[in-house]
């Protein structure tokens, strides 16, 4: 007979690679404008979160994700609604707009705070996130923003127009 044991758990080294050694790509400027239109700001800020994880920056990644992302994005809505009360006109042309600008608006943004960052790792050859994937976080984020951000927006412009009304 042969000596091996087919019980014996296996002799070669099966580990997984340390996931502290791999390193994340970042996302590019486009992916950051692709996720702001599908998703709005809130999902152009979670964007350039992920671009702050991977840059091993981990509490300024969950700073954007969780507090400056849903306060631009209820700025935002909030800004819209008044303004669609104020000039008395339907919200529609001005969500068209919001719409065609956040996207401009949130690809200057991640320009600004992760320019250099993101044309460094290029340069370098180092990996990049794909705008699919963008796409995937910005659709994957539309029931969060749809949840929790618009209510508390619904809410904030609701208080903010009762106190412009009762100043008249």
């Amino acid at each position: 007979m042969s000596d091996i044991d087919p019980y014996r758990p296996p002799a070669a080294n099966i580990q997984r690679p340390d996931a502290a050694d791999e390193e994340r790509g970042m996302f590019g400027l486009p992916a950051i404008a692709l996720a702001s239109v599908v998703g709005s700001v809130f999902a152009g800020t979670v964007v350039i979160a992920l671009n702050y994880a991977a840059q091993k920056q981990r509490g300024t990644a969950w700073a954007v994700a969780l507090l400056i992302g849903p306060v631009l994005t209820t700025a935002m809505l909030t800004a819209l609604l008044i303004g669609s009360r104020i000039l008395h006109i339907a919200p529609v042309p001005l969500w068209l707009g919001a719409w065609l600008a956040q996207p401009l608006l949130m690809t200057a943004l991640a320009a600004l705070l992760q320019g250099k960052a993101i044309q460094q790792r290029m340069r370098a050859g180092r990996p990049m996130a794909s705008n699919v994937l963008a796409l995937v976080i910005a659709v994957a984020l539309l029931p969060v923003l749809a949840l929790l951000v618009a209510p508390v927006s619904a809410l904030l412009m609701g208080a903010i127009w009762a106190g412009v009304t009762s100043m008249r």
